[in-house]
């Protein structure tokens, strides 16, 4: 059975902002605003676990990403890419590079 989750942290706490804009949802639980995720119980279990293991590096990343955008200094795509495999692990990158086969 599917239900609308967060799709930040998982939970299924979260309301509509607005009901006549579907797109706008707000977590109580992580403070996300945005739209939400249809899931079953499996994928919610792997965002939470994901969350659990991540918060900090996933609020960090937000927070530098909206301070950016609020400095008017947006980063190009390649510098996104590279600033974003400088936050991998060695093991998250090398799980990237056996997906591409290199």
């Amino acid at each position: 059975m599917k239900k609308t989750i967060c799709p930040r942290c998982g939970s299924d706490n979260i309301k509509w902002i607005i009901p006549q804009v579907w797109s706008k949802w707000v977590c109580n639980d992580c403070s996300y605003t945005g739209p939400a995720i249809e899931a079953d119980g499996r994928l919610q279990k792997e965002i939470q676990d994901d969350w659990k293991v991540n918060k900090d590096k996933i609020l960090a990343e937000e927070d530098k990403r909206a301070k950016e955008l609020e400095s008017g200094h947006d980063l190009s795509d390649d510098e996104f890419e590279e600033d974003l495999e400088d936050s991998l692990s060695d093991e998250e990158l090398d799980k990237k590079l056996k997906e591409l086969d290199l």
